[in-house]
């Protein structure tokens, strides 16, 4: 088979040159199928300039240079289409993200698959297209394309913005995903986006601005999981209110039953008596108030925590979510300008409490009840014992705090019980 020589290739590279083709891809690809077309001529006999005069004919219409006008056509259309597709998607994606932030804020239906969408649209279909877009316009401008640097860059936003997803939705493998990508960013992203910006003369400030910006956004972003409350603190706190729980209800069927058998002895004073019956029965009061509080807080957090409430208005925590939410914990203790908070009610019931524990007990227990029931704050020049205790605090805090309260009261009115019967 004839194979033309390097001289012989240069002289149909310059007649291609005379067509006026710009698009080197095309002038490829015509090249090769000149030297396809001559090569098999001459395996019929012919010399290279009789085989290049039959195929020179093609090369002096016009047609060639039609051919490359409607290649560019059609490769800046759909370069113009991916463009185009990459700014809407650009537009959506976060449009996306903020909705779903705020129906997540709000507890309303449909956050997460928002925010499931906005992710996947951001993280699976914009960064490659943004990639591919922007490579294409290094190549435009007649610049070398660093694939490296996008590749690395299109998988560690995919691993973050996934990572993210992750930890926002309380699946598994959020913190792996986070960690993969940070390390990514340190180790392969940065340091080629440094060489990349020492080598580009031109874009320099460019390219360390974006840099800055990267840095700057993983510092922000590892600040605000920092602060956040993790999901083994909450865990740590759902435990201890539920310790809480038990504890109280164990002192409350106690002292039920302590009252009972002080009421079926006969030697008992029946003066000493009706106080005891009293203090149970302000401190029932006064228990089943503050379970209404918690109740009143949980769904105010969400609807779904009806669930935890049980027919006869005690709480199942385990049945319960979204502990870290804040807003439903100053609704219920401070109101807002349609509804009035119950927090005063809580301290003037407390206070009153008090007051009747500290009528009817000895010297022995005064000081413990101050102790116990002590509603002043630790800075009450500063802020109210309301304020420290449920202002800015999530549902599973004031959970605690109210909890903590049951258990106080009830164990006061074992200690009281044991002084009076």
């Amino acid at each position: 088979m004839a194979e033309l020589s390097d001289r012989e290739i240069e002289i149909l590279n310059r007649e291609i040159d005379k067509q006026g083709l710009t698009y080197t891809q095309l002038q490829k690809e015509l090249l090769d199928h000149l030297c396809c077309d001559i090569e098999a001529k001459m395996d019929e006999g012919l010399e290279f300039l009789n085989a290049f005069e039959e195929v020179q004919s093609r090369l002096e219409n016009n047609r060639i240079q039609e051919i490359q006008e409607e290649t560019l056509l059609l490769i800046n259309q759909k370069y113009r289409m991916m463009k185009k597709f990459m700014y809407i998607l650009g537009t959506i994606a976060p449009s996306l993200l903020i909705i779903g932030a705020i129906f997540k804020l709000q507890h309303w239906p449909g956050a997460s698959v928002l925010i499931v969408l906005g992710s996947f649209m951001l993280a699976a279909v914009y960064l490659p297209v943004f990639a591919m877009v922007s490579m294409r316009d290094t190549r435009k401008r007649e610049k070398k394309v660093n694939k490296t640097l996008y590749l690395a860059g299109v998988i560690t936003g995919f691993i973050f913005i996934t990572g993210i997803l992750f930890k926002i939705m309380h699946w598994p493998g959020a913190g792996v995903a986070l960690t993969v990508s940070v390390l990514l960013t340190v180790a392969v992203f940065i340091p080629i986006l440094v060489v990349h910006a020492l080598k580009d003369k031109e874009n320099q400030v460019q390219n360390f601005s974006i840099l800055i910006f990267v840095l700057s956004f993983m510092a922000v972003n590892i600040m605000v999981f920092a602060l956040k409350v993790s999901k083994n603190v909450l865990s740590s706190m759902v435990v201890s209110a539920k310790v809480n729980i038990k504890t109280s209800n164990m002192l409350e069927s106690s002292n039920t039953l302590v009252l009972k058998a002080a009421n079926m002895d006969s030697t008992l004073s029946p003066d000493r008596l009706d106080q005891a019956s009293i203090i149970h029965e302000q401190t029932e009061a006064l228990n089943d108030y503050i379970q209404e509080l918690m109740a009143d807080i949980l769904l105010a957090t969400h609807e779904d925590n009806r669930m935890a409430i049980k027919d006869d208005g005690s709480i199942d925590l385990s049945k319960a979510n979204y502990f870290d939410v804040h807003k439903s914990t100053e609704l219920v203790i401070f109101g807002n300008e349609l509804t009035s908070g119950q927090g005063e009610a809580l301290v003037k019931s407390l206070e009153t409490h008090k007051e009747l524990l500290m009528a009817q007990a000895g010297a022995r227990l005064d000081g413990i009840i101050i102790e116990m029931l002590h509603i002043d704050g630790q800075y009450p020049d500063e802020a109210t014992w309301l304020t420290e205790t449920f202002r800015q605090t999530p549902m599973i805090a004031a959970m605690i705090s109210l909890t903590n309260l049951q258990f106080k009261i009830q164990f006061l009115e074992g200690e009281l019980l044991k002084e009076l019967l």
